[in-house]
């Protein structure tokens, strides 16, 4: 088991999503610090590292410790929902010690601590609004993040 989670991005997943349909098929990549079976590098966060989530506190609700899918072995590979998490629009950091969400958040009244990929630890308010937080996880976005956050 383990507290915190790798930031994903604001997709959901840590690899290209591709659609089924023909001519060419559309996809998405991952926009976030850890992507699937392929290391980035400094360069690739073009967003700059200081404004761009590593990872952070993983949220557990009360009386779920230890329990799938909210708790469970961070170094599992084949189970990214124990080590990762996503933040962004409809990906909003947890508001409280019995939210059900699969989502950051500490246990810190009102911030979660989050590292970031430049190394440093910094808060970002539990209430961040989901478009600044979603600013934050995706390292090439090429849009300036509020300073307020």
């Amino acid at each position: 088991m383990g507290d915190y989670a790798a930031a994903i991005g604001t997709t959901g997943f840590d690899y290209t999503l591709t659609f089924n349909v023909p001519n060419p098929p559309p996809s998405i990549p991952p926009t976030g610090a850890f992507v699937q079976a392929n290391g980035l590098r400094a360069t690739d966060f073009t967003d700059g590292l200081t404004s761009t989530l590593f990872f952070g506190e993983k949220h557990v609700p009360r009386k779920l410790e230890a329990k799938y899918p909210y708790d469970c072995g961070m170094y599992d590979g084949h189970n990214i929902i124990c080590s990762t998490r996503s933040a962004g629009p409809g990906f909003p950091i947890a508001q409280g010690a019995f939210d059900m969400s699969i989502a950051f958040g500490g246990s810190h009244v009102g911030i979660c601590q989050f590292a970031f990929a430049d190394g440093s630890v910094r808060p970002v308010r539990s209430a961040i609004d989901e478009l600044t937080l979603g600013l934050l996880s995706d390292r090439s976005d090429g849009l300036p993040v509020p300073s307020d956050y």
